[in-house]
């Protein structure tokens, strides 16, 4: 399996929390040859299970939503106005062409903004809030479709650049191919755990997917695999480097003895990681997945990405893979 082409594939879908079906159904065709059954819950997480040789469950979870827009208010027919489905800075939308999902098909839209020969100095100093932001919808064939409630999402394709991968909703996209990639090496590798490739739904807005099926497997262990941010030049950031590996999460939500194992595996294993800490919430899946039931021994291991949150998300494919290997041989640990 092309590790890049994957990416691509995945990163090119919309799915917004809520509306991940597209990017399930393709999660889906790519896992489950390699797995021994798969099925979805009720709130739309798709789950993979492979049996092991041995005893205990072990959940590796991979968040499928991504951030985008909602349509909450429509003007004189020819303009949206928009409010965030998860967090989204308003600068990154300005410009851009965007995709309404509407009743009819998909309408083409473009978010407008003054050129600066028209600006008052005013306009120059200060970002609008997504009070001020409109869709221009004058352009589109199926504009007059748009409803309050269509989800939209910025009209953007992945690209490769100097053997990195950028483009939308790498976050976390690249988590989901690094659970796929680790299904298929466990065809070379004997997993004694049961494992349960969990991809979920609606990481951004509410946590639902994780931790309602977290609690429904009765989970021994889980990994959560998502994003963080790569080549921060700033100094009071921790430094986390693209093309260095995965980085392992250290803190307060982090389970030390499961940690302590998947360190030792990974250096057995000449895994390239890093470490993060964490002084306290993680901000992910990790923090709502450990506290299921009567509690789950979890642990993090993060992607190192660019440009969080924005069309431009950049990702090195290298990271994907090491992560990959390391969850695979997670997955011998008893």
């Amino acid at each position: 399996m092309d590790v890049k082409e994957l990416i691509k594939e995945l990163s090119s879908l919309d799915g917004p929390s809520g509306y991940e079906k597209a990017v399930l159904e393709l999660i889906e065709k790519k896992i489950e040859p390699l797995v021994d059954r798969v099925w979805y819950n009720k709130v739309g997480t798709l789950i993979a299970e492979k049996k092991g040789t041995g005893s205990g469950r072990l959940g590796i979870f991979a968040h499928a939503d991504e951030v985008g827009y909602v349509v909450t208010k429509l003007e004189k027919g020819l303009f949206a106005r928009l409010e965030t489905i998860g967090g989204v800075d308003p600068k990154v939308i300005f410009a851009q062409r965007v995709k309404i999902y509407t009743a009819k098909g998909i309408a083409k839209g473009i978010v407008g903004v003054l050129p600066p020969h028209l600006q008052k100095e005013e306009h120059r100093s200060k970002v609008p809030s997504f009070d001020k932001i409109f869709v221009d919808l004058s352009c589109s064939e199926l504009g007059e479709y748009v409803s309050v409630g269509d989800i939209c999402v910025v009209d953007v394709k992945p690209v490769e650049l100097n053997g990195k991968l950028c483009g939308k909703a790498m976050d976390n996209r690249a988590g989901c191919a690094s659970l796929i990639l680790a299904a298929q090496l466990l065809r070379n590798i004997r997993n004694y755990q049961d494992v349960y490739f969990v991809f979920s739904s609606q990481e951004e807005v509410t946590g639902l997917g994780a931790v309602s099926i977290a609690y429904e497997l009765r989970l021994d262990r889980a990994i959560v695999v998502d994003v963080t941010h790569g080549d921060v030049k700033i100094p009071q950031f921790v430094q986390i480097k693209t093309g260095e590996g995965p980085a392992l999460c250290v803190g307060p939500v982090i389970d030390k003895e499961f940690y302590s194992k998947l360190y030792q595996t990974a250096q057995r294993n000449n895994v390239k990681i890093q470490i993060e800490p964490a002084p306290g919430r993680s901000g992910t899946d990790t923090d709502e997945v450990q506290l299921s039931g009567t509690g789950v021994r979890t642990t993090l291991v993060s992607i190192p990405l660019m440009y969080m949150h924005t069309p431009v998300e950049v990702v090195d494919p290298r990271d994907v893979e090491e992560t990959a290997r390391l969850l695979a041989l997670a997955t011998t640990i008893e």
